[in-house]
């Protein structure tokens, strides 16, 4: 394994007993030094150390140059013979050029933040006043937060239409650059599926052994196919159902409510929570919201399909182009 691996096991190993132990011995020596001096600043605080978010980006970059020598230096030759013309001229060159330029780009736009959206302009989408509510203002920065926006603490801003922070390109993907970010997972599916089958096809089809380079360029391909293909489907399906990442949870609360028969609506169409110690008072799914209210006439929600989603357009074309323009 090597020294350097031993360390690399030893830190693993220690991470795994902090986590898992935590907090019963945070606090206590010598599990209390890692916790307050590595633990704490590295993995908790977002504004210590900026230095570690560019750890998994630094990480793929080498990942795939690695794969990308060892496709031209040592696996391309073996199969150059097999390639049609117009893989060697043209589909090869472009996923190889295509992906990293989406990928930079995915790193380097930003989203659009409350700071950017001036005083006075129209939102995008309007509150729906289930999980989001007019006249809102973040705790944090001070500013209007419009429907669908969310607070990042790595990039201290209100990011409009927020996903989720990427650690991957360690940027916040919302409002502005969508379009980059889902082209760079879809490029990244097409180059790795497309490396791993033709590859496989040719060694299965041909006379060729398996070389040792062959086989690990198979196995780097395939296994981030599939990784990355499981990671863009879930983010498509989120896209399909008319939701983002961050939405995720706040609509699978809601639900969990409705299952305890907890969420009820009013006939003027507002939203209240049932308390469970007291049936006679709600208070409002608006988390802003903490006051208790007295309600006389309202409806029990029990299925689903009674609670509505006003950003959901109908299909996953039209969710994903209102996303991207």
């Amino acid at each position: 394994m090597g020294c350097f691996g031993v360390i690399l096991l030893l830190a693993a190993v220690l991470q795994a007993v902090v986590l898992l132990l935590s907090p019963f011995y945070k606090a206590k020596s010598p599990f209390s030094w890692y916790y307050t001096r590595i633990f704490k600043p590295l993995l908790q605080d977002d504004q210590r150390y900026q230095w570690k978010f560019y750890l998994v980006p630094c990480f793929y970059m080498s990942l795939y140059g690695y794969i990308v020598y060892v496709l031209i230096q040592q696996v391309l030759p073996a199969v150059q013979g097999r390639l049609w013309l117009i893989e060697k001229v043209a589909v090869i060159p472009i996923l190889l050029l295509i992906t990293p330029v989406l990928g930079f780009l995915s790193m380097i736009v930003t989203p659009e933040t409350t700071r950017s959206h001036l005083p006075g302009f129209p939102d995008q989408y309007e509150p729906d006043g289930i999980i989001y509510y007019p006249g809102i203002t973040c705790r944090t920065c001070h500013l209007r937060k419009p429907a669908r926006s969310k607070h990042c603490n790595i990039c201290q801003a209100c990011v409009l239409v927020a996903d989720h922070h990427c650690i991957w390109v360690n940027n916040c993907i919302g409002k502005g650059n969508y379009v980059y970010f889902f082209s760079f997972l879809l490029a990244n599916v097409a180059s790795l599926s497309y490396g791993f089958l033709r590859v496989l096809q040719i060694s299965v089809t041909g006379s060729e052994r398996y070389t040792r380079s062959t086989v690990i360029f198979m196995i780097l391909c395939g296994t981030f196919a599939v990784i990355c293909g499981v990671f863009t489907a879930l983010q498509l399906q989120l896209v399909s159902d008319g939701m983002t990442t961050n939405e995720r949870d706040k609509w699978y609360t809601i639900q969990q409510i409705m299952r305890e028969g907890s969420l009820v609506r009013t006939p003027q169409g507002e939203w209240f929570i049932r308390a469970a110690h007291n049936p006679a008072e709600f208070f409002s799914t608006n988390a802003y919201d903490d006051k208790a209210y007295a309600l006389k006439n309202y409806k029990l929600i029990r299925d689903p399909s009674q609670i509505p989603n006003i950003y959901d357009y109908g299909s996953l074309w039209q969710n994903l182009k209102r996303l991207c323009t």
